[in-house]
């Protein structure tokens, strides 16, 4: 469509081509799902390992539940929390172990991403960063290393500094500041750390009336997704663009 230069400017925004429908990824956490109805776009992130750190030891497993699914997923997310009713002795030995166990579990799906969820305190942000330096070393080059984020670490500086291609915000159980953040969010506003300006996550049960476009969107439920709840998520965010 060829536009006349003294068109209004609403005649020359409706020239604009249509922004792209943002790419969704359907995660798939630790219960039974069955996603064979998602469209042919959609991606899936699926759990593959359980992580739990505590005192000079952890405790790890896989996926217990069976994933239905007419595709393979894109993304192996490995899940890491520290127990905190046993103070961790974060040692060499501990963390080449606790990494080689990350890697282990990030290779069962052969997917092009893997996800580190490992939500830390202040006081534990190490142990996050060791991690992923080990597993980003761990990896082929050719895996992209993906890392989720409470929202509000993306109004600090650290993140940047980390080996990883996509850090993930969570908009959602935002805890304290998050509905300062949220307001900042839904009002036009965006994260003040860069290297979290490629994605973001939501929940179907905290919807969210606006977040900035061009983002890759990882998408949760608390429950076993349905055809009804992915397709109420999607349009939510669709209409973001």
């Amino acid at each position: 469509m060829r536009c006349h230069l003294l068109l209004p400017l609403l005649a020359l925004a409706a020239c604009q081509p249509a922004a792209p429908a943002p790419e969704v990824v359907v995660w798939a956490w630790e219960r039974p799902e069955d996603l064979r109805f998602l469209p042919k776009d959609a991606e899936i992130a699926v759990q593959t390992g359980f992580i739990d750190l505590a005192g000079d030891n952890f405790l790890a497993r896989g996926r217990r539940f069976p994933l239905r699914a007419d595709r393979p997923p894109t993304t192996a997310v490995v899940h890491i929390q520290i127990d905190d009713s046993m103070p961790l002795r974060w040692t060499p030995a501990l963390r080449a172990r606790v990494s080689a166990a990350v890697l282990h579990f990030a290779r069962i799906v052969p997917a092009p991403r893997v996800q580190i969820d490992f939500e830390v305190r202040q006081s534990q942000r190490q142990v996050l960063i060791d991690v992923l330096h080990d597993v980003r070393a761990g990896l082929p080059r050719t895996v992209l290393l993906s890392m989720t984020a409470i929202a509000s670490w993306c109004q600090e500086d650290w993140l940047g500094a980390l080996p990883v291609d996509e850090i993930v915000p969570m908009l959602f159980r935002m805890g304290r500041g998050g509905a300062a953040l949220r307001a900042r969010i839904e009002g036009g506003g965006d994260f003040a750390e860069p290297a979290c300006r490629k994605a973001l996550a939501v929940s179907s049960d905290a919807p969210i009336a606006r977040a900035p476009p061009g983002r890759r969107i990882y998408m949760f439920a608390p429950q076993s997704w349905t055809p009804s709840t992915f397709d109420a998520v999607r349009k939510r965010v669709e209409q973001w663009r």
